[in-house]
């Protein structure tokens, strides 16, 4: 019985599996046949928008002749480290501004004032006091992801039920283990949703970062092909990052459901 059941949990799994597969392609599809129609309808010049059945050929020699997966490796790597070295700074801060709301009247006014400032203005500054490596393009991630970090993680701490920390009071907990205690597993699953956005943030930050000063990288390989007017090429990378983009996202969404399974149910029946 238990064999059959596990046999019918993984046939569902599959079906559900291809079901989004296949709702998920239709956009994509739709997407190929207008680029089609307006190559083919409007003769519309390469240089502007290259035929799609080329694009097979161009990502095949951008792996095989041009290094693709060394910009690639590069690019994951300084977008792990400047989100981690976010995370790691937003994460106690924005806890302990949700919780405190002395803490949350220090740190707001200032997190408001740096938040609206458009990170590319700091660009020139990082390059000057970081160089152009990889360090500057980490520190631009960083910025870029901070602030709005900390912001959900505070959002996700202040939205606890205060009922929470009084019956863990009445149980004879201490107050100074409230915040391990309660606020931390409370909290965790809409924290864990602010990380997988603010990853995806981080993507944008990393190409505007790499656009500027750099010799590395997906951007730099986008201007590299701007600059020699190769325009397939430019297209296959925006489509490379946006594939890096959602597997990141598919990623932290598959962790997301097997930590918090109780999370994913308490969303909705059409989830």
């Amino acid at each position: 019985m238990n064999n059959d059941d596990e046999e019918v949990g993984k046939t569902s799994a599959a079906n559900n599996m291809l079901r989004r597969l296949w709702w998920g392609g239709i956009p994509f599809g739709a997407l190929a046949l207008a680029w089609i129609v307006l190559v083919r309808l409007f003769e519309i010049r390469p240089v502007f928008l290259p035929p799609l059945e080329l694009m097979p050929d161009v990502v095949w020699r951008m792996f095989l002749q041009e290094a693709i997966l060394r910009d690639v490796a590069i690019s994951c790597f300084r977008i792990l480290v400047g989100f981690l070295a976010a995370a790691a700074i937003a994460t106690p801060l924005g806890i302990l501004m949700g919780y405190d709301s002395r803490m949350n009247q220090i740190f707001a006014p200032i997190i408001g004032f740096f938040r609206y400032i458009p990170v590319p203005v700091f660009i020139p500054l990082c390059i000057l006091w970081f160089g152009s490596g990889n360090l500057e393009k980490m520190v631009v991630i960083f910025l870029g992801a901070w602030f709005q970090l900390t912001l959900l993680i505070q959002d996700a701490a202040s939205s606890v039920r205060r009922d929470y920390y009084e019956a863990a009071t009445m149980l004879g907990a201490p107050r100074h283990a409230l915040v391990l205690r309660v606020l931390w597993p409370a909290s965790l699953p809409q924290i864990f949703d602010g990380y997988r956005v603010t990853i995806g943030w981080a993507w944008t930050y990393l190409i505007v970062a790499e656009i500027v000063g750099a010799n590395t990288g997906l951007g730099y390989y986008i201007i590299k092909a701007q600059r020699y007017l190769q325009i397939p090429q430019i297209f296959a990378a925006i489509a490379l990052i946006g594939v890096l983009g959602m597997a990141t996202d598919l990623l932290m969404g598959k962790i997301h459901r097997s930590i918090f399974p109780w999370a994913e149910r308490s969303r909705g029946f059409l989830a």
